[in-house]
């Protein structure tokens, strides 16, 4: 990118930039997340990064394109082995479809793509689960007995307040009559 077009966009408006603390954050949902214009996915014509998504792990690539102003965005999903084996061939893919981009993002995508097998080998080692690879379980529907027995209570625990005020009503009432006794 040249210097001219750094200048211009580091001074204009963005709506995904973000101050917090010492720190210029970036919010766009493809971007590294520190606001770096030579990392931004806006200000860059060939971009290159791995987001989260429910149901995996997606390589995101902006190219260039002459029906959009913006470029066009490609999502690949990066199959990523339960024994978390595939490490070089998944940097490989990365590199290879992010060609074009500039040396800087490659070397930012291959260092995600590492910090991403990292931290799975951190939870696995650990016995902990790695959400992305583990099927997720179906959400299991709370039992009817157990509805039932919560809204017994509820209604045993309204009687017993009923009751108590009843009681406190009935004290205040005799207390009234005493005073009127008394006048």
């Amino acid at each position: 990118m040249d210097l001219s077009r750094k200048t211009l966009y580091s001074n204009t408006f963005c709506a995904y930039r973000d101050k917090y603390l010492n720190r210029t954050l970036c919010r766009h949902p493809c971007s590294y997340g520190e606001c770096d214009l030579d990392l931004c996915p806006i200000v860059n014509d060939h971009f290159a990064n791995v987001i989260f998504q429910e149901d995996g792990v997606y390589l995101v690539v902006k190219t260039p394109s002459e029906e959009y102003v913006a470029g066009t965005w490609e999502k690949t999903k990066l199959d990523i082995s339960p024994e978390l084996t595939n490490e070089e061939n998944v940097i490989r893919l990365a590199l290879e479809k992010a060609k074009n981009t500039h040396e800087k993002i490659r070397m930012a995508l291959q260092r995600r793509i590492r910090g991403i097998y990292a931290r799975m080998r951190f939870l696995k080692e650990r016995g902990k689960p790695v959400g992305i690879l583990a099927p997720v379980p179906p959400p299991t529907p709370a039992p009817e007995l157990a509805l039932e027995e919560t809204l017994k209570e509820e209604i045993e625990m309204l009687e017993r307040k009923e009751k108590e005020e009843a009681k406190i009503e009935e004290e205040i009432s005799e207390l009234e009559k005493e005073l009127e006794k008394i006048e």
